[in-house]
């Protein structure tokens, strides 16, 4: 479908959620429609939303990424109508479906079939509506005879399902989601995502979603959002590219800002003294000093150390582990044949990874020397001497992402 119409409109949009009460005058001139005239102080309230201004067009998906409390649900209340601006213009055209909160509205003590009725009539559809999509209701959540129990016997899935299955089925122009795609488990995830692709065909869609994978699947173009201000807009990979960058930027900044109390206790280390390792360093690969890193990118390990006596085939080595222990990696000078001569005082030897094939998180270096390759009784030997971190670009579980890549051959 190609694109036509604004459907959105959001022409210089703030939102101040209020923190102290209201007084009588002030909630008095709001029930009548009056605007209020001050400004919300910075002590009464928050600005949840500043000054934003987009456009959707009818048939467009459009991604709202941001860090959490960035204004991203924010916005998708003030499509909704759940809330107003405070200034500014909101305009919608069509009917909005909200797959935000599935199951707002079920009752607990009604099964899952007189939920339908009641979820649908809160989703705005009349009685002849939800009698004419029940059978692709009920088939779509998979509950089969579940149906006939109160929901409130229903796990957290069953519940995310029904909601869904509902929610999914209101014809509408426009439709809100946030996060909706992680509902359930892998086969209706599956089934959602054929759904989700369905519904882009006749609607204008607008999906928040932390999954920036996902985001770059389904959107043409997204918002980024920050500290309630439109940060930036644009294609989906360069938007998104820009966001990662700000987000390793901070990230890396925050763990060195705390490096000195997020050591792990009582680093231990040992050693005989011959050699001693002064500093680890992790480095990008431009030598720069950096903590926090995307698996697609170099990881320089640099090693600074000093010869206090003369030693007898030295080397180094080096063992990654994970935040929970799990020995991720381990190499040393010794297996790819390296001779040292370490006849200077002081000097600086380094590790080489092209890249980080690994799951996020936080990991620990092990660095170490030590002679004839006997780890028994090193010259030095720090154990979780070094932190880094790496980020999320992949959705592959496990402990190492290998690269791999999926084929489905025509058979003739």
């Amino acid at each position: 479908m190609g694109l036509g119409e604004h459907m959105i409109q959001f022409d210089q949009v703030s939102k101040c959620y209020v923190r102290q009460a209201r007084t009588f005058r002030e909630s008095l001139t709001r029930l009548c429609g009056q605007s209020i005239e001050r400004e919300p102080s910075r002590e009464a309230g928050f600005w949840a939303v500043k000054d934003v201004s987009f456009e959707v067009r009818r048939g467009e998906t459009l991604g709202i990424i941001g860090d959490n409390g960035a204004g991203k649900s924010t916005i998708l209340k003030l499509i909704a109508g759940i809330t107003v601006p405070t200034h500014g213009r909101v305009n919608i055209k069509g009917r909005i479906s909200s797959l935000i909160e599935l199951g707002a509205g079920f009752n607990p003590d009604l099964t899952g079939y007189e939920n339908i009725y009641l979820n649908g009539a809160v989703l705005g559809l009349t009685r002849r509506e939800i009698d004419g999509c029940l059978g692709q209701i009920v088939t779509f959540s998979g509950l089969g005879s579940f149906l006939d129990v109160p929901v409130k016997y229903y796990s957290s899935g069953m519940y995310a399902r029904l909601g869904f299955a509902i929610a999914v089925h209101v014809k509408a122009d426009v439709i809100l989601t946030d996060e909706i795609l992680a509902v359930g488990d892998t086969a209706f995830q599956r089934q959602c995502l054929r759904k989700f692709k369905e519904l882009q065909a006749v609607s204008t869609i607008i999906f928040v979603s932390h999954d920036l994978v996902r985001v770059k699947e389904v959107c043409s173009r997204v918002l980024w959002i920050k500290q309630g201000r439109l940060h930036g807009e644009g294609e989906s990979e360069k938007v998104i590219e820009a966001y990662l960058q700000a987000v390793q930027r901070d990230r890396d900044h925050h763990l060195r800002a705390d490096k000195n109390r997020d050591h792990a206790p009582e680093e231990r280390r040992r050693g005989t003294g011959e050699v001693e390792i002064v500093e680890v360093a992790t480095c990008d690969g431009t030598g720069a000093p950096r903590m926090a890193f995307r698996g697609d990118e170099v990881l320089l390990v640099r090693i600074k150390y000093r010869v206090h006596k003369p030693c007898y085939d030295p080397g180094f080595g080096i063992n990654i582990m994970s935040h929970d222990g799990v020995f991720v990696h381990g190499t040393n000078t010794f297996i790819h044949g390296m001779i040292l001569d370490l006849t200077r005082e002081f000097g600086t030897i380094e590790l080489f990874y092209p890249n980080l094939p690994m799951v996020p998180g936080p990991y620990w270096l092990t660095v170490g020397a030590t002679s004839d390759n006997d780890w028994s009784v090193p010259y030095d030997l720090r154990e979780r001497v070094c932190k880094f971190e790496v980020l999320s670009t992949r959705r592959d579980g496990g402990l190492i992402c290998l690269e791999h890549r999926w084929s489905y051959p025509v058979e003739h």
